[in-house]
């Protein structure tokens, strides 16, 4: 069965080229298209989930409003669906916004159109596709934010009933390393998949949308420990 993508994008020649790269592939297929926020919503409201794209492309410049609504939509009623922005865009408010509501990968137009094929297979493997401009922002910011705690820090109490299992531990310990999911899956000995269903039930139990956000919470909550 063929990787099912759907693209929101407002700029027809980035359309058609995605278009015209993913009719040559033969395990990636454009499933749906719309050029603005509220053609996204409601073919989603409709949509089965059988029919549920695996992938979307969302850029953030819409003409009806911000590419970040179709994200934070898309999210909600899949909470495992890859994300990956496709924008002009590339201030960090705008990643750090993207990442927060959930997106997995940020491309900069212009960067990245000849190999979006690349990038969606590397979003299939559990990686987090970013041109360089954009992972170095995030690092940045979190090289930041890691300078800013202060020394000794309480850890924080845990939520009733919260409880992450031991695989979920492992897992997530590693993905806060920068292993990808089939490296982790490697590590582990356990399928991909079985990975994904992982880190779903970590996303439900901590209340997250995204792996920075997951890795972010089981540390304040000291469920995980980084060397």
């Amino acid at each position: 069965m063929k990787h099912k993508v759907a693209l929101v994008e407002d700029d027809d020649r980035v359309r058609r080229s995605f278009a015209r790269a993913m009719a040559q592939s033969d395990d990636i297929t454009l499933w749906f298209e719309s050029d603005s926020v509220t053609g996204a919503i409601e073919w989603m409201r409709e949509c089965r989930d059988e029919n549920w794209p695996d992938t979307w492309l969302v850029d953030l410049g819409l003409p009806d409003g911000s590419g970040l609504t179709v994200i934070e939509q898309a999210i909600r009623q899949h909470p495992d669906t890859q994300v990956m922005v496709v924008s002009t865009f590339g201030d960090e408010a705008k990643v750090l916004d993207s990442i927060a509501a959930g997106a997995s990968g940020y491309i900069l137009k212009g960067e990245g159109d000849d190999e979006i094929l690349a990038h969606i297979q590397d979003l299939r493997r559990g990686g987090t596709p970013m041109s360089p401009v954009i992972a170095r922002q995030v690092l940045h910011r979190m090289r930041s934010m890691h300078l800013r705690q202060p020394p000794v820090r309480e850890p924080a109490p845990l939520d009733a009933g919260l409880h992450l299992t031991e695989r979920e531990v492992d897992a997530l310990q590693l993905i806060a390393r920068g292993y990808s999911y089939d490296d982790v899956a490697q590590q582990l000995g356990m399928s991909t998949n079985t990975v994904r269903y992982h880190v779903k039930n970590i996303y439900n139990k901590l209340g997250v949308h995204s792996k920075i956000d997951a890795v972010h919470e089981a540390r304040r909550r000291s469920l995980i420990l980084l060397d």
